[in-house]
């Protein structure tokens, strides 16, 4: 009898691991940004979103019912109204819309001031989810004694490895694996249809990209995922961009020189329109407008819009859509029913047909097309 009951009790920890889904307490992970943090695995149906990107994130993979209130920016109510262009936004107005606001947000206000700090705490959340600074992320957390979740996102975007584990991190937290697994294989599927595609002799431009709020035509980005996975020849790296405070940089977003992009004169142009504004702006500057005519695309037609992939943070899945609408311009054997692609990936992002809700929107400018930039510029 007594190595019966030593056998038993030795077997109780190992019965008990086969059944961790019916086990809740406290977990300790370590974030995107390399922050152990700990929750409670069975205390997570409160929660808040902080930070460029947060949202979006949370709301491709948890259930956007849990959440108890937002940032300015995503709330019907404040400064975000009327803005960029987010899909997430759009899927879960309804919801987001009544949510009480705890931090006003936006691209300029990435930290936490001692009043958002008490309106957060006083909210209530189980678990707070950021993507503002390590630094920033630990200062509230030690304040508020509630765990705050760090995410990044990687260089390539929707395709990064960095971003992936993002949302692979959000499933393990809200017990939705599953559905991380899901999104991320979806993605997966997608890039695959790339590979096979060789990069353009055609030379490219691409213009407009938000960078901490608008920009013109001049804005762009050295290593843009969109023109890398569509395989053209994006002539942004022989061109150069300049940081805010002038300094050359040899990777991410900056500002070009118009005269230089003349001198490589790319064969075709896609704008973002969330950079529209800025251009048309730009473009009726004392003598700008003889130089932008003289750009071969201008001249030829070859022109085009993509839509924002950019607005407080980077718009997932647009980058996945644009990088499908970019392949079809450039590559004569890639085809793509535009509208039936499009929603297929904002269903499989966030559960809806949105390409015509896109299309309607103040910076969709009717969706993707080829446009007379000279034309819209001279209304």
């Amino acid at each position: 009898m007594k190595t019966r009951k030593l056998f038993v009790l030795a077997l109780l920890p190992l019965l008990m691991g086969c059944t961790p889904q019916n086990i809740d307490g406290d977990v300790t992970i370590t974030d995107m940004q390399g922050r152990s943090v700990t929750y409670n695995s069975g205390k997570t149906s409160r929660v808040i979103c902080l930070g460029a990107g947060a949202l979006r994130y949370y709301s491709y993979i948890g259930d956007i019912k849990n959440l108890i209130a937002v940032e300015g920016i995503d709330s019907a109510t404040t400064f975000g109204v009327g803005q960029a262009l987010r899909p997430y936004y759009m899927a879960n107005y309804d919801t987001l819309k009544d949510l009480p606001v705890v931090k006003q947000g936006g691209p300029m206000n990435q930290s936490v001031s001692q009043e958002e700090a008490e309106k957060i705490l006083q909210a209530n959340p189980d678990i707070i989810i950021s993507f503002l600074s390590a630094e920033t992320n630990n200062d509230l957390q030690d304040k508020i004694q509630i765990p705050v979740v760090g995410l990044t996102q990687g260089g390539d975007g929707v395709f990064d490895q960095k971003t992936q584990q993002s949302l692979e991190l959000l499933g393990k937290i809200f017990k939705r694996t599953s559905r991380a697994t899901e999104l991320i294989n979806y993605v997966n599927t997608c890039k695959s249809d790339f590979d096979s595609l060789t990069t353009t002799t055609a030379t490219y431009y691409f213009g407009g990209i938000g960078n901490w709020g608008q920009t013109s035509m001049l804005g762009s980005m050295i290593g843009f995922p969109i023109s890398k996975y569509s395989k053209v020849n994006d002539v942004v790296s022989t061109i150069g961009l300049k940081d805010k405070d002038g300094n050359a940089i040899t990777k991410g977003q900056g500002t070009a020189d118009l005269e230089r992009i003349l001198a490589v004169n790319p064969d075709k142009i896609f704008m973002d329109t969330a950079g529209i504004n800025g251009f048309i702006s730009d473009y009726k500057k004392p003598g700008n407008s003889t130089k932008y005519d003289a750009l071969k695309a201008f001249e030829t037609g070859e022109t085009y819009l993509l839509m924002p992939y950019n607005a407080y943070y980077s718009n997932l899945e647009i980058q996945l859509m644009s990088t499908y609408y970019v392949a079809s311009v450039a590559h004569s054997n890639f085809t793509i029913n535009l509208e039936d692609k499009m929603n297929e990936i904002t269903n499989k992002f966030l559960g809806k047909d949105l390409y015509n809700e896109i299309k309607a929107h103040q910076y969709g400018m009717g969706g993707y097309q080829k446009v007379d930039l000279k034309e819209l510029a001279n209304k």
